[in-house]
């Protein structure tokens, strides 16, 4: 499977940026009518406005209710105005009702957090908890970073800033499609996200 890994972080992860820009199969899940969509839950909230969505208390989760993904490359921006601002980025899990944890448990995470932190799975970048980024690659606090998720059969890659950090295979293969969410958490610091747009993959 590592060679497959690899060829997603070659090819998939590795497509320039005027080309992904291209044509109409990227989603922007911030601009009207897509932003309709969005729901918290759980404790917490995000404010959208200008095209910046700020994560506020929690443990909770906004998420996209409009439909379910597959395989997938979802991209975005994001801040953390402290340098170890907490958040999280989800995929492919089931509707959560009224509780946030069904996406931690049930689907996958690519963390947001500590870019040195004690577990390295904790490490911004990560597929939180079970594969840990070889870097975050994040730049300093205040600074917009530059995320890539690729999530192909049971295959992730995660690409910040442009460095491909971290590759994995789910061995128990828990979730092959679900939606999209993102993570406020109450560690009383602020985490800020923009252009989130999504492409399918075959």
């Amino acid at each position: 499977m590592f060679l497959k890994l690899t060829a997603i972080g070659l090819m998939t992860l590795g497509v320039g940026l005027a080309q992904a820009a291209d044509g109409g199969e990227w989603k922007a899940l911030f601009d009207q009518p897509a932003r309709a969509g969005w729901v918290q839950c759980g404790p917490g909230a995000f404010k959208l406005e200008n095209g910046v969505a700020t994560a506020t208390g929690g443990m909770g989760l906004w998420w996209f209710t409009n439909r379910m993904f597959t395989n997938l490359v979802l991209r975005g921006e994001f801040k953390q105005e402290q340098p170890t601002a907490d958040s999280g980025v989800f995929v492919r899990f089931p509707n959560p009702g009224s509780d946030p944890w069904v996406a931690v448990r049930r689907g996958h995470e690519m963390e947001i957090g500590d870019p040195h932190p004690e577990n390295p799975t904790w490490r911004t970048g990560s597929i939180y908890p079970f594969q840990a980024s070889t870097n975050a690659n994040t730049r300093p606090a205040g600074a917009w970073n530059e995320f890539e998720l690729a999530c192909d059969g049971h295959s992730y890659a995660v690409r910040m800033n442009g460095k491909l950090v971290t590759t994995w295979t789910d061995p128990k293969q828990r979730s092959a499609f679900g939606y999209i969410g993102l993570q406020n958490y109450n560690d009383g610091k602020t985490v800020r996200f923009r252009n989130l747009r999504v492409k399918e993959l075959p």
